[in-house]
């Protein structure tokens, strides 16, 4: 450790105590001071930290959070930014407070959910062993532009991090594509029967092949472009499952199975079953055997905002 990350290492966790006892929060400020001061700071973190990342439009939260219940349960020493703080910033923050003075993290894991469109930022510096790819949709064009430019980024820190296991909702063309196109290890998770009727007209994205530019033709649609696709043109289409959820029932719960094993979440919502899958896929990859994993489901308390009920 030298001299400028030592002191970028003790402003961030000063500022961090400070913001904590004015009630300010301290996430992201603390962090982008330190980076101005030692701006490869994360990277010095990270390099003894075995890291799960989690990025895509939508569902990174409840994914991460499921993610870090399983490594709860599993008696493993890990941390993560449970706080939403997903830029560079605020992940930066996140590995100084759980760090010494010496740059050693006290932790071994690291789960560490990542905003998409900094994916440039973050994981030429983090290089995580694993991440999970959600799915990829329009989302914000203020900030991220067309979806074209997201799939850019994470192309081309995906080939910046070769080693680096992905995991991606196969059943979305666009996060299969980067996944199939990397050239890193990858596995995918997906529903391989129809559950629920898509509207035929519904607005999808990714209509064409990303190979060959022909239209894609569908087996069946879940929702949006989340389904059994295929390339009538260049065979480009969508990989069988390694962790396939079969049985699938929608109400008050969900349910289903998953190699084997019997899933029962006290969750509404279709999309909850792919947040669930990622989530098994992410730690099954990491090793855990998940004889609990309905333990984990209803342990794991939801965010803010997500999934409430109003009368």
């Amino acid at each position: 450790m030298n001299f400028r990350a030592v002191l970028a290492m003790l402003v961030c966790k000063a500022l961090r105590l400070v913001s904590r006892i004015l009630h300010r929060g301290g996430t992201a400020m603390p962090g982008r001071i330190a980076l101005k001061i030692y701006p490869e700071l994360l990277s010095l973190l990270a390099k003894d930290v075995r890291t799960v990342a989690v990025t895509g439009t939508n569902g990174k939260t409840t994914s991460s959070r499921m993610i870090e219940q399983a490594f709860l349960e599993q008696g493993k020493s890990y941390f993560a930014n449970r706080s939403g703080a997903n830029l560079i910033s605020g992940i930066t923050t996140e590995f100084v407070i759980n760090s010494s003075l010496s740059g050693k993290c006290r932790k071994e894991y690291a789960v560490i959910e990542c905003d998409e469109a900094a994916a440039r930022k973050v994981f030429s510096q983090l290089k995580p062993q694993v991440i999970v790819v959600t799915n990829l949709f329009r989302d914000q064009l203020d900030r991220y532009g067309e979806i074209d430019i997201t799939m850019n980024i994470l192309e081309e820190m995906m080939r910046k991090v070769p080693k680096m296991q992905i995991i991606v909702n196969g059943d979305d063309a666009l996060s299969a594509y980067l996944a199939m196109d990397s050239g890193n290890p990858y596995v995918t998770y997906g529903i391989s029967k129809p559950v629920i009727k898509s509207a035929a007209n519904e607005i999808r994205e990714g209509r064409f092949c990303k190979r060959c530019g022909e239209k894609l033709e569908y087996r069946f649609y879940h929702y949006s472009q989340l389904g059994d696709y295929y390339c009538p043109k260049c065979g480009f289409a969508r990989p069988k499952p390694d962790f396939d959820a079969e049985d699938v029932k929608v109400g008050d719960q969900l349910s289903f199975c998953v190699e084997g094993k019997h899933i029962v979440a006290n969750y509404k919502g279709f999309y909850n079953v792919y947040n669930i899958l990622a989530a098994y896929a992410a730690a099954r990859t990491a090793g855990f055997y998940l004889e609990r994993f309905d333990q984990v489901l209803r342990k794991h308390k939801t965010q803010n905002g997500r999934m409430e009920l109003f009368d």
